[in-house]
């Protein structure tokens, strides 16, 4: 089974509006020819049915793209509302039949991941569906849980060949690429070699704070990309480059600002885009009026890629322009940017 899909670099995406309208406006091969969706449910929607059309929709378009999907459904594990086989199983059963009498590309197959903390039953359960679909598993670990003796139990009851496991190494949030924050993702990656020739292995990791303290326009160095490559560096030449997009690597149930942001992704560095929201004045409401004016900030930098890079860069450019609609929604600037980011990712080069 090929489970590998030649990518080079992963992103992890929530299912929510702003990250799913940016994977749906994807249009061509090209932007996902290396480039390796994780997308995981959010425990923080509350309609169970409706995350489950939403992340079938992009499973099924991605794989008209060429692409399929890794999906990871562990923090609504508990959730009664997707049914006795959970949402990876719904998820499953779905995909073996046509979306609509026009669909002639089905069935459709994904890769389940598990996490490295996950019960032994939840594993052997995931294992067997990697199985049936044909795609493998992708196994997320965390440090706490990274020991050799813990992983080789897992893989125990994966019962699956290695080279049909794919690795991630997730360090959730890292706001700098220390020499202590290297030496310990070393020391797990020497683990994991030896414990088998897996299909891949990836570094994910994301810089981006739970919140910006800041207004106007300003930059931080993308500490995500200098782990990696200060691992490559150090001897990790088959290590993929994984990141969360244009978010916070931790899921949180959010909350009402006052500000509205962009986190615009360059080379080795965000550039970050922020303002408070005016008076509630004129046609248009404040929320859309101070995403303009963050727009005209990120196309008046050095950094902007221009309004053919991407969906989200033509919508940024016309946002800017005054044109435009719906910049009110809260879901926009994630969309925009996570839009710009599939397709840095989809041009960055390998190590």
């Amino acid at each position: 089974m090929d489970t590998q899909g030649g990518f080079t670099n992963l992103v992890a995406l929530r299912a929510k509006a702003g990250e799913l309208a940016a994977l749906r406006a994807l249009s061509d091969p090209h932007e996902v020819r290396q480039v390796q969706p994780l997308l995981q449910f959010d425990p923080n929607r509350k309609n169970a049915a409706e995350q489950l059309d939403d992340v079938e929709e992009v499973v099924r378009h991605l794989h008209r793209l060429g692409r399929r999907c890794w999906i990871d459904a562990s923090d609504v594990a508990n959730q009664p509302g997707f049914g006795v086989g959970g949402a990876l199983g719904r998820l499953a059963d779905r995909l073996t039949g046509p979306a609509d009498l026009l669909d002639t590309s089905w069935p459709i197959t994904f890769v389940p991941v598990i996490r490295s903390d996950a019960p032994e039953q939840s594993a052997a359960a995931l294992g067997r569906l990697g199985d049936e679909l044909g795609a493998g598993v992708a196994i997320r670990i965390r440090p706490g849980t990274a020991d050799r003796d813990n992983l080789g139990r897992l893989l125990d009851r994966l019962a699956l060949d290695p080279g049909d496991v794919q690795v991630v190494l997730d360090l959730q949030y890292v706001a700098e690429a220390t020499a202590a924050r290297v030496e310990r993702a070393a020391a797990i990656l020497a683990v994991l070699t030896d414990l088998g020739a897996f299909g891949s292995t990836t570094l994910l990791t994301g810089s981006i704070p739970k919140t910006l303290g800041q207004t106007s326009t300003w930059e931080q160095a993308r500490a995500e990309e200098m782990l990696w490559e200060r691992l490559v560096g150090a001897g990790a030449g088959n290590l993929r480059f994984g990141d969360y997009g244009a978010v916070h690597p931790i899921p949180g149930p959010g909350f009402g600002s006052k500000h509205v942001a962009l986190k615009y992704t360059c080379s080795h560095h965000w550039l970050y885009s922020r303002e408070r929201m005016p008076d509630e004045t004129g046609d248009e409401s404040a929320r859309g009026r101070a995403l303009r004016v963050v727009c005209r900030h990120v196309i008046e930098s050095e950094g902007y890629a221009g309004p053919d890079f991407s969906w989200g860069d033509r919508e940024i450019h016309q946002a800017a322009m005054g044109a435009g609609r719906g910049l009110g929604d809260t879901s926009k600037p994630v969309a925009f940017a996570t839009s710009h980011h599939l397709a840095y990712l989809a041009t960055r080069a390998a190590a």
